[in-house]
């Protein structure tokens, strides 16, 4: 996939176009490098301010767009939902009323370009800068609602593992990554919530009022998958209360075996005890039956408490 890419509008119908032409025109839609983009953002028509946004580190997803006169400039952080490790992509955009120009940060693998022109070569026919841009943040949502569901039948197998009592602390880790992989994703969408609801506003007039609508239907896309990553959040923080009450539960009942072993032999070191203080005056220790005596007296009294316990239904 080659670096740059660039297109131009002719007759109604969108065309690629070599490099010199479109500079030369200064209108359509391109994807570049940020070099190509500071050696000619003035032949574009485009802000010095732009640069200086080019330069600034934006690495972080809640971000909305910047208004100008004559242009919006904003930034998309750009993650894959199925595979949440592989590095983001970042593309800084420019959209004015003639022109939409991509400029690559960080693609490493091309994908952004080739989603690009993935779309380009669709939307050959009767197409314009808003439906193109559209098309493009539509694809970055594709996926989501596969990875929602992924993730649901995940949490509902570890809620079987909690009810089923296979409960354990390394549950709580598992717990933990699907909270990150929730939180990246939630700020994902917000992110490209924000970026169209701004554009639908249209603010500085950038678009036709026919073409709004599709920045409409892009909200309503987001906000449908922010609705099921918080529901998902839900989910997982009720699962975190049924883990660390089973837990508790596991825990208690320990507690409760070494309490009730403590209560049953209490008697028997009592009776130990009392015998271990060596009085002179013991006449029992003579008997020659007080060994079996207090043998079967001790049985009794094991079997007796344990009678209670069960009785009372502690053990």
């Amino acid at each position: 996939m080659p670096e740059t890419l660039f297109y131009r509008f002719k007759e109604g119908r969108i065309h690629p176009v070599e490099e010199g032409d479109f500079l030369h025109h200064g209108a359509g839609i391109c994807f570049v490098s940020p070099e190509f983009f500071k050696a000619h953002y003035k032949t574009l028509g485009l802000d010095e301010a732009i640069i200086n946004d080019l330069n600034t580190e934006r690495s972080y997803f809640r971000s909305s767009l910047d208004v100008y006169h004559d242009s919006s400039v904003g930034y998309l952080n750009i993650i894959n939902v199925d595979d949440l490790e592989a590095d983001m992509d970042r593309v800084l955009f420019i959209i004015k009323k003639e022109l939409l120009c991509l400029v690559s940060i960080q693609d490493q693998d091309g994908s952004e370009a080739a989603l690009l022109a993935s779309i380009l070569d669709q939307e050959k026919n009767h197409t314009s800068i808003a439906r193109v841009f559209y098309r493009f943040l539509e694809r970055l949502l594709k996926g989501g609602n596969r990875k929602l569901e992924s993730i649901e039948d995940e949490l509902l197998a570890l809620e079987d593992r909690v009810v089923s009592g296979q409960a354990d602390e390394e549950m709580n880790k598992v717990i933990y990554g699907y909270r990150r992989q929730l939180s990246l994703i939630r700020n994902y969408y917000e992110q490209l919530l924000d970026i169209a609801t701004e554009l639908e506003e249209d603010e500085n007039q950038l678009f036709e009022d026919k073409h709004e609508s599709f920045f409409r239907v892009l909200s309503t896309r987001a906000e449908r998958l922010i609705t099921g990553v918080r529901a998902l959040s839900e989910s997982l923080t009720q699962l975190r209360e049924m883990l660390d009450a089973a837990l508790n539960y596991a825990l208690n009942n320990i507690m409760k075996v070494f309490t009730l072993i403590t209560a049953i032999f209490l008697p028997l070191t009592l009776i130990v005890g009392w015998y271990g203080m060596n009085f002179k005056h013991m006449p029992e220790l003579e008997w020659k039956l007080a060994y079996p005596v207090l043998l079967v007296v001790f049985v009794l009294i094991i079997a007796g408490t344990i009678a209670f316990f069960k009785k009372k239904k502690l053990m």
